[in-house]
Protein backbone atom coordinates (compact mmCIF):
# COMPACT_ATOMS: atom_id res chain seq x y z
CA UNK A 1 0.00 0.00 0.00
CA UNK A 2 1.40 3.42 -0.86
CA UNK A 3 2.18 5.66 2.01
CA UNK A 4 -0.16 9.05 2.50
CA UNK A 5 1.13 12.28 2.07
CA UNK A 6 0.46 12.66 6.21
CA UNK A 7 3.30 10.00 6.62
CA UNK A 8 5.55 11.01 4.16
CA UNK A 9 5.84 14.05 5.78
CA UNK A 10 6.17 12.58 9.30
CA UNK A 11 9.55 10.75 7.71
CA UNK A 12 10.44 12.94 5.79
CA UNK A 13 10.90 16.00 7.91
CA UNK A 14 14.33 15.26 9.13
CA UNK A 15 15.76 14.85 6.06
CA UNK A 16 14.35 18.20 4.54
CA UNK A 17 15.97 20.11 7.57
CA UNK A 18 18.84 19.02 7.23
CA UNK A 19 18.72 19.36 3.63
CA UNK A 20 18.16 23.17 4.17
CA UNK A 21 21.17 23.62 5.96
CA UNK A 22 23.04 23.75 2.87
CA UNK A 23 24.23 26.85 1.02
CA UNK A 24 21.69 26.81 -1.52
CA UNK A 25 18.66 27.63 0.64
CA UNK A 26 17.29 30.27 2.70
CA UNK A 27 18.78 30.03 5.78
CA UNK A 28 22.73 29.84 4.79
CA UNK A 29 21.79 32.15 1.98
CA UNK A 30 21.02 35.14 4.25
CA UNK A 31 24.30 36.86 5.26
CA UNK A 32 23.27 38.03 8.29
CA UNK A 33 21.34 34.70 9.76
CA UNK A 34 24.16 33.26 8.51
CA UNK A 35 27.09 34.83 9.90
CA UNK A 36 25.16 35.10 13.29
CA UNK A 37 24.91 31.85 13.58
CA UNK A 38 28.60 30.90 12.51
CA UNK A 39 30.11 33.56 15.58
CA UNK A 40 27.40 31.80 17.94
CA UNK A 41 24.89 34.07 18.10
CA UNK A 42 22.46 31.65 17.75
CA UNK A 43 21.73 29.45 21.12
CA UNK A 44 19.70 26.52 22.14
CA UNK A 45 18.88 25.76 25.30
CA UNK A 46 15.77 24.76 27.66
CA UNK A 47 14.07 28.04 28.25
CA UNK A 48 11.74 28.47 31.50
CA UNK A 49 9.14 31.06 32.16
CA UNK A 50 11.12 34.09 30.70
CA UNK A 51 15.00 34.41 29.51
CA UNK A 52 17.18 35.61 32.09
CA UNK A 53 19.98 37.16 31.21
CA UNK A 54 22.57 38.08 34.04
CA UNK A 55 24.57 41.53 34.40
CA UNK A 56 27.95 42.09 36.04
CA UNK A 57 26.93 45.74 34.97
CA UNK A 58 29.68 47.99 37.44
CA UNK A 59 32.79 47.61 39.39
CA UNK A 60 32.89 47.24 43.08
CA UNK A 61 31.37 50.36 44.55
CA UNK A 62 33.91 49.93 47.23
CA UNK A 63 36.85 49.88 45.11
CA UNK A 64 39.32 52.35 45.90
CA UNK A 65 43.10 53.94 46.24
CA UNK A 66 44.02 53.86 49.93
CA UNK A 67 45.10 57.49 51.03
CA UNK A 68 46.98 55.70 54.12
CA UNK A 69 47.56 51.96 55.29
CA UNK A 70 44.89 52.05 57.94
CA UNK A 71 42.18 53.74 55.94
CA UNK A 72 38.19 52.30 56.09
CA UNK A 73 36.86 50.31 53.44
CA UNK A 74 33.27 50.25 52.29
CA UNK A 75 31.20 47.53 54.66
CA UNK A 76 28.23 48.63 52.30
CA UNK A 77 26.52 45.51 50.72
CA UNK A 78 28.26 44.75 47.02
CA UNK A 79 25.91 45.50 44.14
CA UNK A 80 27.53 44.59 41.00
CA UNK A 81 25.08 42.34 39.96
CA UNK A 82 21.79 42.18 38.22
CA UNK A 83 19.63 40.99 34.98
CA UNK A 84 17.70 41.39 32.68
CA UNK A 85 14.73 39.55 31.71
CA UNK A 86 13.11 38.99 28.19
CA UNK A 87 9.68 37.41 27.68
CA UNK A 88 9.70 34.22 25.06
CA UNK A 89 8.55 34.83 21.09
CA UNK A 90 6.32 32.19 18.98
CA UNK A 91 6.63 31.43 15.60
CA UNK A 92 4.35 28.98 13.61
CA UNK A 93 3.89 27.84 10.09
CA UNK A 94 1.06 25.83 9.38
CA UNK A 95 1.82 23.73 6.08
CA UNK A 96 -2.23 22.61 4.72
CA UNK A 97 -2.42 20.48 1.95
CA UNK A 98 -6.41 18.96 1.02
CA UNK A 99 -7.21 14.95 0.50
CA UNK A 100 -7.63 16.46 -3.03
CA UNK A 101 -4.01 16.71 -3.25
CA UNK A 102 -3.55 12.77 -2.23
CA UNK A 103 -5.54 12.18 -5.55
CA UNK A 104 -3.86 14.04 -7.67
CA UNK A 105 -0.53 12.42 -6.61
CA UNK A 106 -1.06 9.29 -6.50
CA UNK A 107 2.15 8.16 -6.93
CA UNK A 108 4.86 7.93 -4.38
CA UNK A 109 7.47 9.57 -6.00
CA UNK A 110 4.55 12.73 -6.98
CA UNK A 111 3.91 12.53 -3.11
CA UNK A 112 7.39 12.73 -1.84
CA UNK A 113 8.26 15.67 -4.28
CA UNK A 114 4.70 17.51 -3.03
CA UNK A 115 6.01 17.15 0.29
CA UNK A 116 9.18 18.17 -0.11
CA UNK A 117 8.36 21.17 -1.91
CA UNK A 118 5.82 21.79 0.94
CA UNK A 119 8.61 21.44 3.53
CA UNK A 120 11.64 23.25 2.43
CA UNK A 121 8.62 26.46 1.95
CA UNK A 122 7.66 26.01 5.32
CA UNK A 123 11.17 25.96 7.05
CA UNK A 124 12.27 28.90 4.45
CA UNK A 125 9.39 31.01 5.29
CA UNK A 126 9.62 30.43 8.96
CA UNK A 127 14.35 31.09 9.24
CA UNK A 128 12.52 34.56 6.55
CA UNK A 129 10.16 36.36 8.90
CA UNK A 130 12.84 35.64 12.35
CA UNK A 131 15.25 37.77 9.52
CA UNK A 132 12.44 40.20 8.13
CA UNK A 133 11.71 41.35 12.07
CA UNK A 134 14.98 41.61 13.47
CA UNK A 135 14.96 44.78 11.99
CA UNK A 136 12.16 45.95 13.31
CA UNK A 137 11.07 47.40 17.53
CA UNK A 138 8.91 44.59 18.74
CA UNK A 139 7.02 42.64 16.95
CA UNK A 140 4.23 40.42 18.58
CA UNK A 141 6.38 40.48 21.52
CA UNK A 142 9.46 39.31 19.29
CA UNK A 143 12.48 41.82 19.89
CA UNK A 144 14.50 43.35 17.15
CA UNK A 145 16.91 45.51 16.37
CA UNK A 146 15.12 48.60 17.16
CA UNK A 147 14.52 47.62 20.51
CA UNK A 148 17.98 46.27 21.63
CA UNK A 149 20.08 49.41 19.96
CA UNK A 150 18.15 52.19 19.11
CA UNK A 151 19.26 55.51 17.76
CA UNK A 152 18.79 57.56 20.52
CA UNK A 153 20.99 54.90 22.93
CA UNK A 154 18.19 54.27 25.23
CA UNK A 155 14.67 52.88 25.83
CA UNK A 156 13.57 49.93 28.07
CA UNK A 157 15.03 46.63 27.15
CA UNK A 158 14.76 43.65 29.43
CA UNK A 159 12.82 45.33 31.59
CA UNK A 160 15.80 48.09 32.14
CA UNK A 161 15.60 51.47 31.64
CA UNK A 162 18.58 53.10 29.65
CA UNK A 163 17.21 56.85 30.88
CA UNK A 164 18.14 56.02 34.36
CA UNK A 165 20.35 52.95 33.98
CA UNK A 166 23.45 54.79 32.28
CA UNK A 167 25.39 51.61 32.11
CA UNK A 168 22.47 50.12 30.01
CA UNK A 169 23.11 52.93 27.08
CA UNK A 170 23.95 51.47 23.49
CA UNK A 171 26.15 53.38 21.54
CA UNK A 172 24.99 55.61 18.59
CA UNK A 173 26.53 57.83 15.90
CA UNK A 174 24.57 59.75 13.11
CA UNK A 175 26.51 60.00 9.38
CA UNK A 176 25.03 61.90 6.61
CA UNK A 177 26.65 60.29 3.50
CA UNK A 178 29.84 58.65 1.97
CA UNK A 179 31.75 61.75 3.26
CA UNK A 180 31.55 60.96 7.05
CA UNK A 181 30.33 57.59 7.20
CA UNK A 182 33.35 56.31 7.98
CA UNK A 183 34.28 58.29 10.79
CA UNK A 184 30.56 57.18 11.93
CA UNK A 185 31.54 53.40 11.81
CA UNK A 186 34.99 54.32 13.59
CA UNK A 187 33.22 56.74 16.97
CA UNK A 188 30.78 53.83 17.34
CA UNK A 189 32.83 50.87 16.93
CA UNK A 190 35.27 52.39 19.56
CA UNK A 191 32.85 53.70 21.39
CA UNK A 192 31.32 49.74 22.09
CA UNK A 193 34.76 48.40 22.42
CA UNK A 194 35.83 50.50 25.15
CA UNK A 195 39.56 50.20 24.60
CA UNK A 196 41.37 48.87 21.87
CA UNK A 197 42.24 45.94 23.83
CA UNK A 198 38.93 44.95 24.79
CA UNK A 199 37.90 41.34 23.97
CA UNK A 200 34.21 42.30 23.61
CA UNK A 201 34.56 44.46 20.38
CA UNK A 202 32.04 44.33 17.78
CA UNK A 203 32.67 41.26 15.38
CA UNK A 204 29.33 41.88 13.13
CA UNK A 205 28.23 44.98 11.38
CA UNK A 206 24.75 44.50 9.46
CA UNK A 207 22.47 47.03 7.37
CA UNK A 208 20.52 46.68 4.06
CA UNK A 209 22.59 46.79 0.69
CA UNK A 210 22.70 50.07 -0.56
CA UNK A 211 24.39 51.21 2.71
CA UNK A 212 26.80 48.74 2.52
CA UNK A 213 27.51 50.07 -0.53
CA UNK A 214 28.75 53.66 0.07
CA UNK A 215 30.89 52.36 2.63
CA UNK A 216 32.76 50.11 -0.26
CA UNK A 217 32.49 53.24 -2.63
CA UNK A 218 34.48 54.87 0.30
CA UNK A 219 37.08 51.32 0.43
CA UNK A 220 38.12 51.35 -2.95
CA UNK A 221 41.62 51.73 -2.67
CA UNK A 222 42.32 49.59 -0.12
CA UNK A 223 39.33 47.39 -0.04
CA UNK A 224 39.41 44.54 2.64
CA UNK A 225 36.88 41.34 2.02
CA UNK A 226 37.48 38.68 4.65
CA UNK A 227 38.39 35.65 2.90
CA UNK A 228 38.22 33.84 -0.29
CA UNK A 229 34.47 31.96 0.64
CA UNK A 230 33.17 35.21 0.36
CA UNK A 231 34.84 36.18 -2.92
CA UNK A 232 33.24 33.08 -4.22
CA UNK A 233 29.89 34.04 -2.97
CA UNK A 234 29.95 37.59 -4.59
CA UNK A 235 31.48 39.97 -2.03
CA UNK A 236 28.99 39.90 0.37
CA UNK A 237 31.28 40.32 2.92
CA UNK A 238 33.34 43.77 3.54
CA UNK A 239 35.87 43.84 6.94
CA UNK A 240 35.67 47.06 9.15
CA UNK A 241 38.38 46.72 11.77
CA UNK A 242 37.56 43.13 13.85
CA UNK A 243 33.79 43.69 12.08
CA UNK A 244 32.54 41.17 9.10
CA UNK A 245 29.74 43.73 7.60
CA UNK A 246 27.32 41.80 5.62
CA UNK A 247 23.98 42.98 4.32
CA UNK A 248 20.31 41.97 4.64
CA UNK A 249 17.10 42.50 2.43
CA UNK A 250 15.59 43.56 5.19
CA UNK A 251 17.88 46.12 6.54
CA UNK A 252 17.91 49.36 6.33
CA UNK A 253 20.35 52.52 6.52
CA UNK A 254 21.03 52.25 10.04
CA UNK A 255 24.22 49.97 10.44
CA UNK A 256 24.24 47.90 13.62
CA UNK A 257 27.23 46.54 15.45
CA UNK A 258 26.97 43.08 17.72
CA UNK A 259 28.84 41.06 19.62
CA UNK A 260 27.57 37.44 19.41
CA UNK A 261 28.80 37.55 22.97
CA UNK A 262 26.32 40.66 24.00
CA UNK A 263 23.84 39.93 21.52
CA UNK A 264 22.01 36.70 20.79
CA UNK A 265 18.97 34.52 19.26
CA UNK A 266 17.64 32.46 22.10
CA UNK A 267 15.85 29.29 21.01
CA UNK A 268 14.07 26.30 22.78
CA UNK A 269 16.65 23.26 21.80
CA UNK A 270 13.50 21.43 22.43
CA UNK A 271 11.35 23.46 20.27
CA UNK A 272 13.00 25.27 17.57
CA UNK A 273 12.04 24.53 14.09
CA UNK A 274 9.67 21.32 15.39
CA UNK A 275 7.28 19.91 13.24
CA UNK A 276 4.15 19.18 15.13
CA UNK A 277 1.47 16.03 14.67
CA UNK A 278 -0.30 16.04 11.41
CA UNK A 279 -4.06 16.55 12.00
CA UNK A 280 -7.26 16.20 9.99
CA UNK A 281 -9.38 19.30 9.59
CA UNK A 282 -12.43 19.66 11.42
CA UNK A 283 -14.74 21.38 8.94
CA UNK A 284 -12.81 20.29 5.61
CA UNK A 285 -11.56 17.63 3.62
CA UNK A 286 -7.40 18.49 4.57
CA UNK A 287 -4.71 18.33 6.91
CA UNK A 288 -2.16 20.13 8.52
CA UNK A 289 1.06 20.33 10.52
CA UNK A 290 2.86 23.58 11.63
CA UNK A 291 6.28 23.76 12.01
CA UNK A 292 6.99 26.22 15.80
CA UNK A 293 9.75 27.93 17.40
CA UNK A 294 10.09 29.43 20.47
CA UNK A 295 12.48 31.94 20.62
CA UNK A 296 13.98 35.76 21.55
CA UNK A 297 16.74 37.89 20.54
CA UNK A 298 18.53 39.05 24.07
CA UNK A 299 21.28 41.20 24.91
CA UNK A 300 23.11 41.14 28.15
CA UNK A 301 25.65 44.11 27.67
CA UNK A 302 23.63 46.99 25.64
CA UNK A 303 26.60 49.33 26.08
CA UNK A 304 28.61 47.14 23.71
CA UNK A 305 25.73 47.68 21.20
CA UNK A 306 26.38 50.27 18.63
CA UNK A 307 24.47 51.89 15.64
CA UNK A 308 25.22 54.22 13.16
CA UNK A 309 22.24 56.16 11.62
CA UNK A 310 21.19 58.85 8.93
Amino acid sequence: MALSISQIVAVSYPAVLAEMRKPANQWAESAFMRELERQGGLVKKSLGATIEAPLDYQRNQGTAILATDMQATSLSKTETITSASFAIAEVSVPIVWSKKDEVQNSSENQKIALVKSLLENGIESHDDIIEQYLFATSTNGFLGLLTHVPTNGQGTDGGIDAATNVFWRNQASQYVNDTDIESAFTTVYNASAKGSGAKLVPTLMVSDGATQAIFEGTQQANQRWVDSQDLKAGFKTLGFKTCRYVFSQYGTSSVFFLNPKNFQLVASKEYFRDRGDVQELPNANGFVTKIYSALQTITNNKSRLGVAYV
